[in-house]
């Protein structure tokens, strides 16, 4: 009986990767499924780990979101639990974890921890679930509210059932394929909790895909976050729409055709490009001061 699968999609991150398996614990019960996304297939050789795991390819053009999809059709865990190559487990995630083995519901949110890696210092990438988690908890935000902006799909267990059930999967683009996923499984899940603890922490990594900002990134980002609102918006949760804003306010540093190419994807989706505005300052300012505190991380 596999309780655990611990899907890890892999694309030049050998120096990395051992460290995230010194972090999950040696078991039977615990099956670890490391999909390489490397232009051509590597072996457990050249990764070099001396530990039971088992190794997949998934096509370089099928990115981060094609390697996990891989994981997930490999999958025979009772639980799925998402890790990148980059980043790690805290020390009692898997105790953690185990609480709720025999859990009814269908998703376990948990917080995360961020670092910097040059400095080692503290990164706040990884608050705004934990306060999302916080904030369910106390009351302060309701159901929808994390069921539908909990976009990681790290620091959380997700039973393999309800994924195969409703067939969800990862988008398989350059970026933000994480969003849709988490936002269906939040959406068909039966039941849901949380528990207020750090289980995951995100490792900010220069040039990492969530540090990058040009042109064709931020499109693939914008209609990403415009597909979730379309699907918000046909199932009830339109007042949970993300904020389009902030994209637009990017696209002047592109040239006329990238904004009219920002510009065509709202009438694609028929989004008011003013929704989710109201907090748009608070969201801009952060990410502002976050860009300022990453900016060697940051490519363009």
């Amino acid at each position: 009986m596999i309780d655990f699968s611990v899907i890890i999609p892999h694309r030049n991150s050998k120096e990395t990767l051992p460290r995230l398996f010194e972090t999950i614990p040696v078991s039977p019960s615990i099956e670890i499924i490391v999909v390489d996304n490397s232009d051509e297939p590597l072996t457990k050789d050249e990764i070099d780990i001396n530990r039971e795991y088992s190794l997949y390819w998934a096509e370089p053009k099928r990115f981060a979101g094609g390697a996990r999809n891989v994981g997930i059709e490999n999958s025979r865990g009772k639980w799925l639990v998402f890790a990148d190559a980059d980043d790690y487990f805290t020390p009692n995630a898997f105790d953690d974890f185990y609480k709720f083995i025999d859990s009814e519901v269908d998703i376990v949110y948990f917080g995360m921890d961020g670092i910097y890696i040059e400095t080692g210092e503290r990164s706040d990438r990884g608050d705004r679930f934990t306060n999302m988690v916080k904030k369910y908890l106390s009351g302060k935000i309701d159901e929808k509210a994390i069921r539908s902006g909990f976009s990681s799909p790290c620091s959380k267990m997700v039973k393999r059932e309800l994924v195969s059930k409703h067939n969800i999967r990862f988008d398989e683009v350059a970026a933000n394929n994480d969003d849709f996923f988490a936002l269906q499984a939040g959406y068909f899940a039966k039941t849901i909790t949380a528990y207020d603890s750090l289980v995951y922490v995100y490792v900010a990594t220069a040039g990492s895909i969530m540090h990058k900002r040009d042109a064709k990134t931020m499109l693939v980002r914008l209609e990403v976050i415009l597909r979730c609102n379309k699907f918000k918006k046909e199932h009830g949760l339109g007042n949970y729409q993300g904020s389009v804003a902030y994209f637009f306010s990017q696209a002047a540093h592109y040239d006329m055709k990238t904004f009219f190419r920002f510009v065509s994807l709202l009438f694609k989706y028929r989004q008011n490009p003013l929704i989710g505005c109201k907090n748009w300052f608070h969201t801009f300012k952060k990410v502002r001061v976050q860009d300022k505190e990453e900016q060697s991380y940051i490519t363009k």
